[in-house]
């Protein structure tokens, strides 16, 4: 009895503790998709402009950037294993110089594995993008190289195109939306993100379901074993 009291104790707390814990992705989801919302409607800003917002580029995700400058030639990357709307491809990843010598990287959309990447608009060239920040590997994704010069990427890690690029590298990198002159109409532009709410808040009443139902079977338990114990006093 004092096992069954136990495990019961331990079984309820972990499912309470995992409700919580789909109540709290719930919670950041719908602060995730009302952030994103919020941010597609302000005006464009510079990158200076933008980094003067907050010095840590990972709460500016989703804010519009416009820069001007030049498409560096021989720069460009293909990020890889890319797919979009059910199909495999990549996306043309290119380096614009801005009038200061800084760089900005900028993924200019997603083409099929059929097609040949488009060179990106030559002369100046004026940029509005989705601020994004540098991605790091997560575990069990493939590694770029850690020297040379890479040509296909498995991510848009900026500290790591930093030590191939010419001049210094703004801290993100933007996914494009609107390119003055136009780019090549064969590129589909990135995805937006997905801003769906998940089944956290289900799952939160389950296992919060689940964890009275444990208390009902434990009470179930032991009033069979009083029962079968004031029987057997009975019978002696």
């Amino acid at each position: 009895m004092i096992a069954l009291h136990l495990f019961t104790i331990v079984l309820v707390v972990v499912m309470i503790l995992l409700g919580f814990w789909q109540l709290r992705r719930h919670e950041e989801r719908a602060t995730f998709n009302a952030a994103v919302r919020e941010r597609s409607q302000e005006a464009p800003r510079t990158p200076d402009d933008i980094l003067a917002l907050d010095p840590d580029v990972t709460n500016l995700e989703w804010y519009p950037v416009i820069a001007q400058g030049t498409y560096l030639a021989d720069e460009d990357l293909l990020l890889v294993n890319v797919s979009q709307d059910g199909r495999a491809g990549v996306d043309p990843v290119s380096v614009l110089q801005l009038a200061d010598g800084r760089v900005l990287v900028v993924n200019r959309g997603f083409i099929p594995l059929t097609e040949t990447a488009p060179a990106p608009p030559r002369g100046e060239v004026t940029v509005i993008g989705r601020l994004r920040a540098s991605n790091e590997r997560k575990r069990g994704e493939l590694s770029d190289a850690a020297t040379g010069n890479l040509r296909e990427i498995q991510r848009i890690d900026l500290d790591r195109l930093s030590t191939q690029l010419p001049g210094p590298v703004l801290p993100f990198y933007v996914d494009l939306l609107v390119s003055t002159p136009a780019d090549d109409p064969m590129l589909s532009r990135v995805a937006d993100p997905a801003l769906t709410i998940g089944s956290h808040l289900s799952y939160t009443g389950q296992w919060w379901i689940f964890s009275l139902c444990a208390v009902i079977a434990w009470v179930f338990i032991v009033r069979r074993v009083l029962a079968a114990a004031r029987v057997a006093s009975t019978s002696t």
